[in-house]
C-alpha cells in the first residue's frame, strides 16, 4: 500500500512539475505578446499625433486662406 501511496505521489509529483513547466511556458509567451502588443500601441499613438498635427496645420492654412 505505501508502495502505490509512492508511485502515485512521483507520478503526482511529475504532472504538477509539468503542469508548472507548461504555466512558465505560457506566461512567457504571454508577456511577449503584452511586448508587441505595447510596441504596436505606441506606433499606433505615433501615427495619431502625425495625423493630429497635419488636421491642426490644415485647419492653420484654412483660417489665413479665410475659409
Amino acid at each position: 500500500m505505501n508502495e502505490q501511496k509512492n508511485e502515485c505521489g512521483c507520478v503526482c509529483n511529475g504532472l504538477l512539475v509539468k503542469l508548472i513547466e507548461q504555466n512558465n511556458l505560457l506566461i512567457k509567451q504571454n508577456n511577449q505578446l503584452i511586448q508587441i502588443n505595447n510596441e504596436q500601441a505606441a506606433q499606433i499613438n505615433h501615427l495619431l499625433e502625425h495625423l493630429d498635427l497635419e488636421d491642426e496645420q490644415e485647419l492653420g492654412s484654412r483660417s489665413l486662406d479665410g475659409g
